[in-house]
């Protein structure tokens, strides 16, 4: 009697632990699953922002408020630019933030010359544009020489 008790507790966790050895399985373990993603877009198909995304979001600790900013990429592409233009105006509230391209079309370098702070997103520039404030695998943020 005591041994059918034993087999009605044993036999749905032993169930459980099959269906969690199951589900264990089918996850892709490749480097990093399982830690937090660094950006909202580190897993998506948009993934390709999410190096800008991230940069934007450090350099808030470096461009005080009232500043005057522009975000762009090196080499140039307005498309992205277009995207981390407006992921500075979320993640950098407080500053003034011009444009280095609108809707996939770059803008004129006169629209963003008074930008006192500059946002890089990809390598480091080859001129640089005035003091390095702050590097990252992603990119670097400067402040302009006047």
């Amino acid at each position: 009697m005591r041994s059918r008790e034993s087999v009605r507790l044993v036999a749905p966790l032993v169930g459980a632990a099959a269906l969690v050895a199951f589900a264990a399985a089918s996850l892709p373990w490749k480097a990093g699953v399982l830690a937090r993603p660094r950006t909202p877009f580190d897993r998506s198909a948009a993934n390709s922002v999410a190096p800008g995304f991230g940069l934007l979001r450090e350099a808030e600790a470096v461009i005080p408020r009232g500043a005057v900013v522009v975000a762009r990429t090196e080499p140039r592409d307005p498309g992205q630019e277009t995207y981390f233009h407006r992921f500075a105006l979320a993640l950098l509230p407080g500053r003034e933030v011009l444009p280095a391209a609108y809707y996939g079309m770059p803008t004129p370098p006169e629209v963003w010359s008074r930008a006192e702070y500059v946002v890089v997103v990809g390598r480091r520039p080859a001129s640089e544009p005035g003091r390095l404030l702050l590097e990252t695998p992603d990119g670097t943020v400067w402040k302009r020489n006047p």
